[in-house]
């Protein structure tokens, strides 16, 4: 190369540096973006139809527990869990398009709830609350109808009192891990904490929903 090329070429990777220095070690990095919350399902036509049984047992029962006892529906479940887990199939399948509706969507319609009302708490009845959906229910419920219950119970809590009363941002699967621990029950366990087994699934799950935020201090 003729030397004045090279001086020529040396010029113009000196001027580069110049404009477009290289950033030090201690040159400030723009911030990572936080982990993204793992979002929740949609519980619509499509989400049901990709479950298996057992969490689809375990979607209706807890749904039921909480249109029963927490919105306190005015029209009742009075099938067999197995009838409307068929009935919700088969609603589904007969139209693509009416998958784009929730399962609670698609319960109302089924059911004729459609306008359904929340009814007055009966008095002086915590015996009866929530049914058999306790801790010895929950030990003896395969994996995926747990997973199933807490997707259920969601469903229902968002759906019909709208998250007023209680929010829950965790996933469905990190809240049957805390159920899980809430009543003391590992891989190894035999059976299921006898002070702890008549805990229901539904009071332990409004243990785990989101903190309020304190009340912002008054500048006065």
């Amino acid at each position: 190369m003729p030397q004045w090329r090279r001086f020529a070429v040396a010029g113009l990777m000196f001027s580069a540096l110049l404009f477009f220095p290289r950033p030090s070690s201690g040159q400030s990095q723009p911030p990572e973006k936080p982990a993204e919350q793992p979002a929740a399902p949609a519980y619509d036509g499509e989400w049901w139809l990709s479950l298996g049984g057992w969490e689809q047992y375990g979607v209706i029962s807890g749904y039921q527990d909480c249109y029963a006892f927490e919105y306190r529906g005015s029209v009742p479940f009075t099938k067999e869990i197995q009838t409307y887990i068929e009935d919700l199939n088969k609603y589904f399948q007969s139209d693509p398009a009416l998958r784009k509706q929730t399962v609670s969507e698609a319960l109302d319609g089924l059911r004729k709830a459609a306008g359904d009302q929340p009814t007055p708490a009966a008095p002086d009845s915590p015996t009866s609350a929530h049914g058999d959906f306790d801790g010895k229910f929950w030990f003896e419920a395969d994996p995926a109808a747990e997973l199933g219950f807490v997707e259920g119970y969601l469903a229902c809590h968002s759906a019909k009192l709208k998250d007023a009363d209680a929010k829950f941002s965790k996933s469905p699967s990190e809240y049957v891990d805390l159920i899980n621990k809430a009543y003391n029950i590992t891989d190894d366990t035999d059976d299921v904490d006898a002070d702890k087994a008549p805990m229901k699934i539904a009071d332990v799950l409004h243990r785990l929903k989101d903190e309020e935020p304190p009340p912002a201090k008054s500048t006065y």
